[in-house]
């Protein structure tokens, strides 16, 4: 890419997608990294939730979203959902001429944090049968025990608001025990919702696990790519933030609230 086709793609937002709320986890960590950056975040909640879907559903799903980001333009877009990143991440990185990142897995950080050599990740059904955790696990340190824990229904709850309810609790409890008992001193949040319940998981869990949220290895590569391809918005004024879903306004824009300030942000719906 020339100096100035660089420079103009620069000025172009980042764009941030999701089969729903979570990556808005990603959303407000890249925000806090990149403040001069203009962001357009996509949550495709209709189709949420997809880790129990097929592989080509998912895929077909991230696609359209791939394709309606192309259309802005974006300069970049991160895949804040470990489920379309072990699912679709090649094909997407194939298709589109911008870079494409994935979510990071996290078990860099967790190996490098526990004191015990024995780790737990927590994600959906799809994410955790890709085994591809225990994969990067293993090849960084071969020795590491790994438990693998598949949460089916608890991004779903997170995307109807249930944050602080029992019925919350109550799944929350049966992912929980197993890691417990398994020794485990450091838990991978392996889907973006998770973080929404991470002060209510370390409650739970009586104070003990570390819980690693991945968006921070995964911002860490974004910044790698921006400078490596001087895509670095120069702008000194606060980047703008553009958030879409494709249903429930007004869920939406509660869940949203939560973690970005009411004044940065409108909510608005599109259709894929």
């Amino acid at each position: 890419m020339s100096k100035a086709a660089a420079t103009e793609a620069s000025k172009r937002p980042i764009g941030v997608f999701d089969s729903g709320v979570g990556g808005l986890t990603v959303l407000a960590v890249l925000r806090r990294m990149f403040p001069h950056e203009d962001f357009i975040f996509v949550g495709d909640n209709m189709n949420n939730p997809v880790g129990n879907r097929p592989k080509e559903e998912i895929s077909q799903i991230a696609m359209n979203i791939g394709h309606f980001l192309a259309k802005v333009p974006v300069k970049m877009a991160v895949v804040a959902c470990n489920t379309f990143s072990v699912v679709a991440l090649d094909e997407l990185q194939a298709t589109f001429d911008f870079p494409v990142v994935g979510m990071a897995k996290g078990v860099r950080t967790a190996i490098d944090t526990s004191q015990t050599q024995k780790i737990a990740v927590m994600a959906t059904k799809a994410t955790i049968d890709s085994h591809k955790h225990i994969e990067e696990a293993h090849e960084l340190q071969p020795a590491v025990a790994v438990w693998e824990q598949a949460c089916p229904d608890l991004a779903h709850l997170i995307e109807q608001g249930h944050l602080d309810d029992h019925i919350v609790h109550s799944s929350l409890q049966q992912y929980l025990d197993p890691i417990i008992k398994s020794g485990s001193d450091i838990v991978v949040l392996g889907c973006t919702h998770f973080p929404f319940l991470m002060d209510l998981m370390q409650h739970m869990s009586g104070g003990n696990k570390t819980f690693i949220d991945p968006a921070y290895e995964t911002a860490e590569e974004v910044k790698d790519i921006l400078e490596a391809q001087q895509l670095l918005n120069s702008q000194s004024a606060k980047g703008k933030l553009d958030i879409c879903f494709t249903k429930d306004k007004e869920l939406a824009e509660r869940m949203t609230s939560i973690l970005i300030p009411p004044e940065d942000f409108n909510v608005r719906i599109i259709t894929l």
